[in-house]
């Protein structure tokens, strides 16, 4: 059975998307056709919904995907872009390098509620497109409860991204609670909601039942993205999304699943993650945190201290 689509601002889309960090070069060795199978796999399954990014470097296998299907998803994609141009560039990038004529949604991408009306150009810029029918629908994508606040305000923005999590791992400036206050009040204000890093960043993978179906139930819900690696993962996720129980054998091919810690290159090297790791399996080295996976237990304590969400288990 096919997961059935719902509102996104003005758009369709599965409750479920597909987060593709997990597919990009940033986390994964998989060719453009192996994630492609992935996207492919997860379609029939009912996913239509894809969550990139431009950072990501993945929309080759992204295009790979989309030249295999009947129909174009919806895809959204995020721009750290703070002027008019490189807004534009952003844009003509993702229509470009995915052989797509209009972007599902483009997103600002990381932002706080100080950066924001630095990006005003950037969004009415955007916004514009919107109205030319070059992209689908407008928003950003943020770690933090006043920004979610914030956006709530500003009438270009159709959807937010916020993260959420049931054990509030990588929010910025409050608790699970706070943030979803937040994203409630954005969501009166007629904004599209679709959560990330609803497990920690992989730090809730042993409690994943309980993360998905804690944000399952939140009031202000209308989608999530995860990311997922096998089709083991993309059929758990599904099965959850549908108030399903995983089969026996898919839920010991996830749970079995080799996983290990992933420090993304934009570490800055603060080392407030090492300092919380009791295992001794972070060490600060060339400017940034390198891991010692022989000595990590993948307890997942150092990711609640980056703010950056650079450590992650995958």
């Amino acid at each position: 059975m096919r997961l059935e689509l719902v509102k996104l601002g003005p758009l369709a889309i599965s409750p479920l998307g597909f987060g593709t960090l997990s597919i990009s070069p940033l986390q994964s060795s998989l060719v453009a056709d192996q994630g492609a199978e992935l996207l492919c796999y997860a379609w029939d399954k009912g996913i239509n919904f894809w969550d990139t990014a431009e950072i990501y470097e993945n929309y080759p296998i992204l295009r790979s995907a989309i030249r295999r299907l009947p129909n174009l998803p919806v895809i959204a994609s995020k721009t750290y872009a703070y002027t008019a141009d490189a807004a534009a560039a952003s844009v003509e990038k993702a229509r470009r390098d995915l052989d797509i004529d209009s972007l599902g949604i483009m997103l600002l991408h990381e932002q706080t509620a100080l950066t924001l009306p630095g990006h005003k150009e950037a969004l009415d810029w955007l916004a514009n497109a919107r109205g030319k029918g070059v992209i689908g629908a407008v928003g950003l994508s943020t770690h933090s409860v006043a920004c979610v606040l914030a956006a709530a305000q500003y009438p270009e923005i159709d959807v937010i991204h916020p993260l959420y999590n049931m054990a509030g791992v990588g929010i910025h400036d409050g608790s699970p609670e706070d943030m979803a206050a937040a994203i409630a009040v954005a969501k009166a204000k007629g904004k599209g909601i679709y959560a990330m890093k609803v497990l920690g960043g992989g730090t809730l993978y042993r409690r994943a039942q309980e993360a998905i179906k804690h944000v399952l139930k939140q009031p202000w819900f209308d989608s999530a993205v995860i990311g997922m690696s096998t089709t083991a993962e993309i059929d758990y996720n599904v099965a959850l999304f549908q108030g399903h129980a995983p089969s026996t054998d898919i839920l010991n091919q996830v749970q079995g699943r080799h996983r290990y810690l992933h420090r993304a290159d934009w570490c800055e090297g603060c080392g407030k993650c090492v300092q919380a790791c009791g295992q001794g399996a972070l060490v600060l080295e060339g400017g940034k945190v390198q891991v010692r996976r022989e000595l990590c237990v993948l307890c997942g304590y150092c990711s609640r201290q980056c703010e950056l969400m650079c450590l992650k288990i995958v």
